[in-house]
């Protein structure tokens, strides 16, 4: 953890001689006697005072490192705070008492206790209050200090958790669209053998996309926007005439940058989630020049009463991918019969 501000070497340098020089002002004050500031400024009391401020912050630090040292991380406690302030305002108001009396007795000659005896007791009372504050002022910045250090773990953890998710979500592949596939291949082998060969080579295009990029954090919009239009074409083999497919504005935004697999993902989701017959076609528009920097999906809402689980996974994790690059997030509306996905498009400066 960070060290206290007490404790840099800058701070107790530099705040004993301000602090001690406003305690002369107010045991001045209290004495009625600011008159005196008219003769001269620079006194003995004054630097009596300035050195009586560096003993109490002195022997106030090494009491709260005492504290820190034995207590840990029960210093929140109220026990262990009430426990500090008490030994504080105790060891400051000693120290003042014995050093003032010192000075008195012995610097400035004064046999008699009583002579000194108001001066003495204000002393105490001012540097004990001044004491009090400097105790409160360590535990403020102490509890700030924590709290900063607990949202940090937070935030290291939310990020190493979707570190995590990332690298699930790049290397997992979706057993069933292999499955699907065969089955349509098997069936286009029996009537057309050259779209079966074609067939066969974009989803080998497909699955090479998505084994060569999982170890990719980033990939261009181009590179995306060409592993969706292989993969739609696997689809529309297996619902001929019942998925329609449109790509627009393919030009604008292909240096952009995406999470790898996650349009060809979202795809996936939508398909396998979607009612497809001759009844309820299904419409696919890929929008690549979006809005407000987002690559739109937009389809039309067939969605299944009863959702596959291993998809709805799958989407998730399309939104927790782009989580840890962006704070912009994956953005899914229905309206007016028809589904739409934004998927954020990203830049190198807007990972978070």
């Amino acid at each position: 953890m960070k060290k206290n501000l007490i404790h840099q070497p800058l701070f107790r340098v530099l705040v004993p001689p301000i602090y001690g020089t406003m305690m002369y002002l107010l045991i001045l004050l209290l004495n009625n006697s600011l008159g005196q500031l008219g003769d001269t400024v620079f006194t003995i009391e004054m630097l009596v005072c300035v050195a009586l401020a560096f003993l109490i912050s002195e022997s106030l630090r090494l009491v709260i490192l005492l504290f820190q040292k034995k207590a840990g991380e029960d210093l929140l406690k109220t026990t262990t705070i009430g426990a500090l302030v008490l030994t504080n305002l105790l060891v400051g108001a000693a120290l003042v008492f014995l050093a003032a009396y010192c000075y008195f007795r012995f610097s400035e000659g004064m046999s008699y206790f009583s002579l000194f005896k108001a001066t003495l007791f204000k002393m105490v009372v001012v540097y004990g209050v001044s004491g009090l504050l400097f105790t409160l002022f360590f535990l403020s910045t102490h509890f700030l200090s924590e709290k900063n250090e607990t949202e940090l773990r937070k935030e290291d953890l939310k990020r190493q958790n979707l570190e995590h998710q990332l690298e699930i979500f790049n290397n997992e592949i979706n057993p069933d669209l292999l499955f699907q596939s065969l089955e349509t291949l098997i069936s286009l082998v029996h009537y057309n053998q050259d779209k079966a060969e074609d067939f066969v080579d974009r989803l080998a295009v497909v699955y090479r996309y998505i084994l060569e990029n999982r170890k990719r954090e980033l990939v261009v919009v181009k590179e995306e926007l060409a592993a969706a239009k292989n993969l739609m074409y696997l689809f529309q083999e297996r619902y001929p005439e019942m998925l329609q497919f449109k790509l627009l504005n393919k030009e604008q935004n292909a240096e952009k940058l995406m999470v790898p697999s996650a349009l060809p993902t979202m795809l996936d989701c939508i398909v396998n989630n979607s009612i497809i017959n001759m009844h309820r076609p299904l419409h696919v528009t890929i929008d690549a020049a979006g809005e407000e920097g987002y690559l739109v999906i937009q389809y039309t809402d067939n969605q299944r009463l009863s959702q596959n689980k291993f998809i709805k996974k799958r989407c998730k994790r399309v939104h927790e991918a782009f989580a840890f690059f962006s704070d912009r997030p994956v953005i899914e509306i229905k309206a007016y019969g028809n589904g739409f996905v934004k998927l954020p498009l990203l830049d190198l400066n807007d990972r978070i």
